[in-house]
Protein backbone atom coordinates (compact mmCIF):
# COMPACT_ATOMS: atom_id res chain seq x y z
CA UNK A 1 0.00 0.00 0.00
CA UNK A 2 1.28 3.13 -0.83
CA UNK A 3 -0.82 6.77 -0.05
CA UNK A 4 0.55 10.43 -0.87
CA UNK A 5 -1.70 11.73 2.08
CA UNK A 6 0.91 14.74 3.27
CA UNK A 7 -0.09 17.89 2.98
CA UNK A 8 2.80 18.58 0.60
CA UNK A 9 3.49 15.09 -0.50
CA UNK A 10 5.67 15.05 -3.58
CA UNK A 11 7.33 18.16 -2.68
CA UNK A 12 11.33 19.17 -4.52
CA UNK A 13 14.39 17.27 -2.51
CA UNK A 14 17.44 19.00 -2.37
CA UNK A 15 20.93 18.11 -2.81
CA UNK A 16 22.33 15.74 -0.61
CA UNK A 17 19.00 14.56 0.56
CA UNK A 18 18.65 11.25 2.31
CA UNK A 19 15.36 8.77 2.24
CA UNK A 20 14.02 8.88 5.57
CA UNK A 21 11.77 5.60 6.43
CA UNK A 22 9.82 5.90 9.93
CA UNK A 23 8.02 3.58 11.35
CA UNK A 24 4.42 4.82 13.19
CA UNK A 25 3.15 3.56 16.01
CA UNK A 26 5.59 4.01 18.93
CA UNK A 27 8.05 6.09 16.85
CA UNK A 28 5.60 8.92 15.35
CA UNK A 29 2.50 7.98 17.02
CA UNK A 30 2.45 7.31 20.66
CA UNK A 31 0.77 3.63 20.69
CA UNK A 32 1.48 2.64 24.33
CA UNK A 33 -0.72 5.75 25.65
CA UNK A 34 -3.73 5.21 23.20
CA UNK A 35 -4.11 1.56 23.94
CA UNK A 36 -3.51 1.54 27.60
CA UNK A 37 -6.24 3.74 28.18
CA UNK A 38 -8.31 1.66 26.20
CA UNK A 39 -7.27 -1.48 28.40
CA UNK A 40 -8.41 0.10 31.55
CA UNK A 41 -11.90 1.45 30.14
CA UNK A 42 -12.69 -2.13 27.97
CA UNK A 43 -11.05 -4.11 30.91
CA UNK A 44 -11.25 -2.24 34.16
CA UNK A 45 -7.33 -2.32 34.64
CA UNK A 46 -5.68 0.72 36.27
CA UNK A 47 -2.58 0.87 34.64
CA UNK A 48 -0.84 4.56 35.05
CA UNK A 49 -1.95 6.15 31.99
CA UNK A 50 1.74 6.63 30.82
CA UNK A 51 2.66 3.00 31.43
CA UNK A 52 4.94 1.42 29.24
CA UNK A 53 5.00 -2.10 28.27
CA UNK A 54 7.47 -4.43 29.86
CA UNK A 55 6.82 -7.05 26.46
CA UNK A 56 5.83 -5.77 23.32
CA UNK A 57 2.40 -7.54 23.12
CA UNK A 58 1.99 -6.42 26.64
CA UNK A 59 1.48 -10.16 28.01
CA UNK A 60 2.59 -9.01 31.54
CA UNK A 61 -0.69 -7.58 31.78
CA UNK A 62 -2.90 -10.43 30.03
CA UNK A 63 -2.48 -14.03 28.68
CA UNK A 64 -1.69 -14.09 24.72
CA UNK A 65 -4.63 -15.48 23.84
CA UNK A 66 -7.15 -12.60 25.65
CA UNK A 67 -4.75 -10.20 24.68
CA UNK A 68 -4.90 -11.12 20.68
CA UNK A 69 -8.82 -10.84 20.67
CA UNK A 70 -8.22 -7.89 22.81
CA UNK A 71 -6.12 -6.24 20.31
CA UNK A 72 -8.70 -6.72 17.26
CA UNK A 73 -11.26 -5.00 19.03
CA UNK A 74 -8.92 -2.44 19.84
CA UNK A 75 -7.59 -1.61 15.92
CA UNK A 76 -11.32 -2.08 15.20
CA UNK A 77 -12.19 0.89 17.86
CA UNK A 78 -12.12 4.90 17.27
CA UNK A 79 -9.07 4.90 20.31
CA UNK A 80 -6.81 3.15 17.06
CA UNK A 81 -7.36 6.70 14.87
CA UNK A 82 -6.90 8.98 17.41
CA UNK A 83 -3.62 8.41 18.83
CA UNK A 84 -0.87 11.86 20.24
CA UNK A 85 2.01 12.22 18.95
CA UNK A 86 5.49 11.95 20.03
CA UNK A 87 6.97 14.44 18.38
CA UNK A 88 5.65 17.68 17.20
CA UNK A 89 4.55 17.16 13.24
CA UNK A 90 5.25 20.74 12.51
CA UNK A 91 8.72 19.92 13.73
CA UNK A 92 8.74 16.25 11.89
CA UNK A 93 7.81 17.90 8.95
CA UNK A 94 10.61 20.73 8.98
CA UNK A 95 12.85 17.64 9.73
CA UNK A 96 11.90 16.08 6.41
CA UNK A 97 12.12 19.23 4.42
CA UNK A 98 14.08 18.19 1.47
CA UNK A 99 14.23 14.81 2.08
CA UNK A 100 12.11 11.68 1.00
CA UNK A 101 9.99 10.42 4.00
CA UNK A 102 8.49 7.15 4.00
CA UNK A 103 6.08 5.75 6.74
CA UNK A 104 6.26 1.62 7.14
CA UNK A 105 3.96 0.41 9.51
CA UNK A 106 2.68 -2.66 10.47
CA UNK A 107 -0.91 -1.59 11.62
CA UNK A 108 -3.35 -3.64 10.18
CA UNK A 109 -4.03 -2.60 6.51
CA UNK A 110 -7.67 -3.70 6.69
CA UNK A 111 -8.11 -0.61 9.25
CA UNK A 112 -5.63 1.49 7.88
CA UNK A 113 -7.52 4.91 7.16
CA UNK A 114 -7.90 5.04 10.92
CA UNK A 115 -4.25 5.53 10.29
CA UNK A 116 -3.89 7.58 7.82
CA UNK A 117 -6.61 10.23 9.24
CA UNK A 118 -5.11 10.35 12.44
CA UNK A 119 -1.85 11.69 10.63
CA UNK A 120 -3.85 13.94 8.49
CA UNK A 121 -5.64 15.32 11.53
CA UNK A 122 -2.12 15.98 13.36
CA UNK A 123 -0.78 17.60 10.09
CA UNK A 124 1.58 15.27 9.07
CA UNK A 125 3.84 15.52 5.78
CA UNK A 126 5.42 12.37 4.00
CA UNK A 127 5.85 11.42 0.33
CA UNK A 128 4.14 7.94 0.73
CA UNK A 129 2.53 5.35 3.21
CA UNK A 130 3.39 1.33 3.08
CA UNK A 131 1.92 -1.71 5.12
CA UNK A 132 4.90 -3.53 5.94
CA UNK A 133 6.82 -5.61 8.87
CA UNK A 134 7.82 -8.80 10.96
CA UNK A 135 4.10 -9.35 12.59
CA UNK A 136 1.12 -11.44 10.28
CA UNK A 137 -2.44 -9.54 11.10
CA UNK A 138 -5.06 -12.77 11.18
CA UNK A 139 -3.99 -14.66 8.41
CA UNK A 140 -2.39 -12.17 6.22
CA UNK A 141 1.50 -11.77 6.33
CA UNK A 142 2.94 -8.55 4.76
CA UNK A 143 5.89 -7.70 3.05
CA UNK A 144 8.91 -7.09 5.66
CA UNK A 145 10.13 -3.54 6.02
CA UNK A 146 13.34 -4.38 4.21
CA UNK A 147 11.36 -5.26 1.06
CA UNK A 148 9.48 -2.87 0.77
CA UNK A 149 12.39 -0.40 1.50
CA UNK A 150 14.23 -2.17 -1.48
CA UNK A 151 11.66 -1.65 -3.34
CA UNK A 152 11.48 2.01 -2.97
CA UNK A 153 15.49 2.21 -3.56
CA UNK A 154 15.42 0.10 -6.61
CA UNK A 155 15.24 3.43 -9.10
CA UNK A 156 17.72 5.21 -7.04
CA UNK A 157 20.88 6.55 -8.62
CA UNK A 158 24.02 7.96 -7.40
CA UNK A 159 23.70 6.18 -3.47
CA UNK A 160 21.49 8.81 -1.68
CA UNK A 161 21.77 7.75 1.98
CA UNK A 162 19.45 6.34 3.77
CA UNK A 163 18.23 6.26 7.93
CA UNK A 164 15.35 3.73 9.32
CA UNK A 165 13.90 3.96 12.28
CA UNK A 166 11.31 1.90 14.55
CA UNK A 167 10.58 0.60 18.14
CA UNK A 168 10.84 -3.20 17.18
CA UNK A 169 14.39 -4.82 17.45
CA UNK A 170 12.67 -7.76 14.52
CA UNK A 171 12.20 -4.61 12.03
CA UNK A 172 15.43 -3.02 13.00
CA UNK A 173 17.37 -6.75 12.42
CA UNK A 174 15.16 -7.22 9.13
CA UNK A 175 16.55 -4.14 7.69
CA UNK A 176 20.08 -4.03 8.93
CA UNK A 177 20.36 -7.96 7.42
CA UNK A 178 18.56 -7.01 4.00
CA UNK A 179 19.60 -3.42 3.80
CA UNK A 180 22.90 -3.02 5.03
CA UNK A 181 23.52 0.37 3.27
CA UNK A 182 21.01 1.72 5.19
CA UNK A 183 21.29 3.40 8.94
CA UNK A 184 19.44 1.82 11.33
CA UNK A 185 17.93 3.18 14.24
CA UNK A 186 16.17 1.84 17.24
CA UNK A 187 13.60 4.19 19.37
CA UNK A 188 13.96 3.05 22.88
CA UNK A 189 11.00 1.51 24.61
CA UNK A 190 10.72 -0.59 28.01
CA UNK A 191 10.33 -3.71 25.28
CA UNK A 192 13.36 -2.82 23.77
CA UNK A 193 15.72 -1.82 26.59
CA UNK A 194 17.90 -5.25 26.93
CA UNK A 195 18.57 -5.63 22.79
CA UNK A 196 21.86 -4.49 21.66
CA UNK A 197 23.32 -4.48 18.01
CA UNK A 198 26.86 -3.30 17.22
CA UNK A 199 25.52 -1.56 14.01
CA UNK A 200 22.10 -0.56 14.97
CA UNK A 201 22.36 3.07 16.85
CA UNK A 202 19.79 3.23 20.07
CA UNK A 203 17.53 6.71 20.16
CA UNK A 204 16.46 7.71 23.40
CA UNK A 205 13.76 10.04 22.02
CA UNK A 206 13.81 12.34 19.29
CA UNK A 207 16.56 14.32 20.50
CA UNK A 208 19.02 11.73 18.94
CA UNK A 209 17.33 12.30 15.51
CA UNK A 210 16.84 15.99 15.68
CA UNK A 211 21.08 16.00 15.92
CA UNK A 212 21.82 13.35 13.42
CA UNK A 213 19.83 15.26 10.80
CA UNK A 214 20.69 18.59 11.86
CA UNK A 215 18.18 19.98 13.84
CA UNK A 216 18.66 21.15 17.57
CA UNK A 217 17.16 19.61 20.24
CA UNK A 218 13.12 20.05 21.51
CA UNK A 219 12.87 19.75 25.48
CA UNK A 220 9.46 18.85 24.83
CA UNK A 221 9.32 15.37 23.15
CA UNK A 222 8.91 12.57 24.97
CA UNK A 223 11.14 10.07 26.24
CA UNK A 224 14.07 11.89 26.30
CA UNK A 225 17.89 11.01 26.71
CA UNK A 226 18.60 9.11 29.95
CA UNK A 227 14.86 8.38 31.26
CA UNK A 228 14.83 5.23 32.89
CA UNK A 229 12.05 2.86 32.61
CA UNK A 230 9.91 1.59 35.92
Amino acid sequence: MASRKGAEAGRSQQNGAMQLFFDIDGVLLNFERSFVAWLNREHGMSLPEDYQALSWDFTEVMDKRAMDQSWFRFVESPAAGEMAPLIDPALFNALGDGHGVHLVTNFPQPHMEKRLENLKALGFRYDSLHYCGIHPFRDHQPRTKAQVIKSLLAGETGGRPSLFVDDHPGNCLDVHENCPEIEVWLMSRRFNRDFAHPNIRRAHGWDCLLERLGHPPDPSNGNPDGETFP
